[in-house]
């Protein structure tokens, strides 16, 4: 029953992983408290840009700071499933009469851990764009 159980936990979280190619890119970050991340999203012509940043860690929540294209987030973030992801819709869902036409494309802003010992909060980015982006990492101060 154990090896079934991981099994399925594998599969269900793989994505998350980067794993299979469920992500169109996958990226992991390590903070610092008030270490800026910054991230260019090229679509086309058009530049968007999303920062993030972490404040606080207190009882297993982490305070973070997002911004995406001049709107503001305070997601409060946690070591648990369900609630240790924000989603950020990207820009307007394709016009083309693909199957990928009725999902906007967004990304997955994951807290994987906070780490005591360096006072460091692990961080996974995923984002599903259907290839109509190009991604740049740029860390900030």
């Amino acid at each position: 029953m154990s090896r079934a159980f991981f099994a399925a936990c594998l599969l269900f979280l793989s994505p998350l992983l980067g794993a299979g190619g469920e992500w169109d890119h996958f990226a992991a970050f390590s903070l610092e408290k008030d270490q800026l991340q910054n991230i260019e999203i090229h679509e086309g012509e058009r530049i968007h840009r999303l920062s993030f940043r972490w404040t606080l860690y207190k009882n297993g929540a982490l305070v973070v700071h997002v911004k995406y294209n001049d709107r503001s987030y305070q997601p409060l973030l946690y070591d648990r499933y369900r609630l240790d992801s924000f989603k950020i819709e990207l820009f307007p869902k394709a016009d083309d009469a693909s199957e990928k036409r009725f999902e906007t494309p967004y990304a997955l802003l994951v807290f994987r851990a906070f780490d005591e010992k360096r006072r460091t909060a692990a961080f996974d980015l995923a984002i599903k764009d259907h290839g109509q982006s190009e991604i740049f990492y740029t860390e900030g101060k």
